[in-house]
């Protein structure tokens, strides 16, 4: 079972188009949310900073009515704009499209919330940049959210990437084994155990993972 795993914010969007913090920023009131960024910014980049930073901005929600028809379609519309824009380089499309018809397991691994991931592979669609047959083909693996509480029941960034996919391979009685390839922007750190445990990497260039290499199984692109 080949199986390709596709990270999204700077890896299917361009550097510096993060669609949790371009969401965030829409829905949540903007002088907490940017003080909770600024808090987050000045400590070190570590999992359980980032999860207070999600914790504190699911907090800030609360005040959102219907916050998961809201993030879905901020996200959507974000990410058609970020098209028009160019922010999604077509050549990872290409890359995208070129995986979901040679694997038999393709997945989208976000720390967002399934629903921006949702709202964002609406987008490819509604731009015809997937087909629809494409679009059913994919899974996403995303932070899960419980919203009647509001709280986060698991925060899929760093190492517990790769145990969501693990995880997500036992429930379908899939065959337990590690990825084939991955498509990822932030190797030592969000997407390090995607890097650590896939038998290739795909290193999408930025100024922050310009130092990492690995000696088999590596390539680094410029989209």
């Amino acid at each position: 079972m080949r199986t390709h795993i596709f990270d999204i914010d700077g890896t299917l969007t361009k550097s510096g188009n993060d669609l949790w913090f371009l969401v965030m920023q829409e829905l949540c009131e903007p002088t907490a949310f940017k003080a909770m960024v600024l808090a987050w910014e000045a400590k070190s980049k570590t999992y359980a900073n980032s999860h207070t930073l999600l914790v504190g901005a699911l907090g800030l929600l609360r005040d959102v009515e219907n916050a998961q028809e809201k993030i879905f379609n901020t996200a959507k519309r974000l990410t058609l704009d970020l098209i028009d824009k160019d922010f999604v380089p077509k050549q990872a499309i290409i890359a995208l499209r070129q995986s979901i018809h040679i694997c038999d397991l393709i997945v989208l691994s976000t720390a967002n919330y399934i629903e921006a991931a949702r709202g964002f592979t609406a987008a490819l669609v509604e731009r015809n940049l997937i087909s629809q047959f494409e679009y059913s083909r994919l899974i996403i693996l995303a932070t899960n959210t419980n919203w009647e509480k509001f709280s986060v029941e698991c925060f899929n960034m760093g190492d517990v990437k790769i145990h969501t996919f693990y995880r997500y391979l036992q429930q379908k009685n899939y065959p337990l084994k590690v990825p084939d390839k991955v498509f990822i922007d932030d190797p030592q750190f969000n997407d390090a155990s995607l890097a650590n445990e896939s038998l290739e990497v795909v290193v999408v260039d930025n100024p922050k993972n310009r130092d990492y290499i690995r000696n088999t199984g590596f390539e680094r692109v410029y989209w």
